[in-house]
């Protein structure tokens, strides 16, 4: 196989291009895992690694698999968590716009949105989509191609925000409390993804609003109110938080009101109880959408 070809998607591509007649497609890489063999399988492509793992495909005629070969070249995986932390904003991103002419106008995209990454853990993360056959590189550009697969697998990495703070509050009738907030200079804030649910699918949900922000205290004085321990009678709950991923793709409304992502309210709800599941899957259906799917 050529050195220029990088991805097992270049590779298969270039397999099958160069099969004909008698000859069946079949690449050499250094290790494939399982999820890598089930899409050559798939793909009815032969592989083998350098570890003992392999699929030998013969249409209508044979499928043979081999694999639990522990990986014995490690540094050829450029990431080791793409999908978790500050690398799961590429995926994101790739979700929100399937298409880029090249990496550095991703990352720009990224860090517009409201996330913080470099180039080169971008570079590593983008690679390590590549080697699972998520993304495929055209000339410079990159275009997401397994968006189904690649919200799974976000799905998966995903851990629930954990809130440093947290506060209940009764406002006074009248209180225009996105106004209020708004207001705030340099303040962060949005809608949970879990609240989010209100503008992306049916839920049902009852109870307060629940608002992220960076600065709990100045959010607090900006709106009023008073502190409410009973959460049924609350009307608005603070919650305070860093996490530049919960802020990431926020964007505001006609009333200035600013909504999670539809992958943010999609990942907390994922994440939730039975009803919260549900309601996930028609925001899932939106994403999908959204990406081309």
């Amino acid at each position: 196989m050529q050195a220029a070809i990088y991805s097992i998607t270049e590779c298969v591509a270039a397999a099958n291009a160069s099969a004909s007649g008698e000859w069946l497609p079949l690449i050499v890489v250094p290790y494939l895992n399982p999820e890598r063999l089930a899409e050559l399988e798939q793909k009815k492509v032969s592989g083998v690694d350098l570890c003992g793992n392999g699929v030998v495909v013969v249409p209508g005629r044979v499928s043979i698999v081999r694999s639990g070969q522990p990986n014995l070249y490690p540094d050829s995986r450029p990431l080791a968590k793409p999908f978790a932390g500050k690398s799961a904003l590429v995926g994101r991103m790739l979700l929100a716009k399937p298409g880029w002419e090249n990496l550095t106008a991703l990352v720009a995209g990224i860090n517009q949105a409201g996330g913080e990454i470099s180039l080169p853990q971008a570079s590593k993360t983008v690679q390590a989509l590549v080697e699972d056959m998520l993304v495929v590189r055209t000339g410079t550009g990159l275009k997401l191609q397994e968006p189904l697969r690649l919200l799974d697998q976000l799905g998966k990495a995903f851990v629930r925000p954990t809130y440093r703070n947290r506060r209940l509050l009764r406002l006074s009738p009248g209180t225009d409390w996105v106004k209020a907030l708004s207001a705030v200079p340099a303040l962060r804030w949005e809608v949970t993804g879990e609240s989010s649910v209100r503008k992306y699918a049916v839920l049902g949900e009852s109870g307060p609003w629940r608002v992220a922000v960076d600065d709990l205290d100045k959010a607090a004085e900006a709106i009023g109110g008073t502190v409410e321990p009973v959460p049924a009678f609350a009307d608005i709950e603070l919650v305070e938080t860093d996490d530049a991923a919960v802020f990431f793709q926020s964007a505001a409304d006609e009333k200035g009101l600013r909504w999670a992502s539809r992958v943010q309210c999609w990942l907390e709800l994922q994440s939730g109880d039975a009803r919260q599941q549900q309601a996930a899957n028609d925001v899932r259906d939106q994403i999908l959408k959204d990406a081309g799917r």
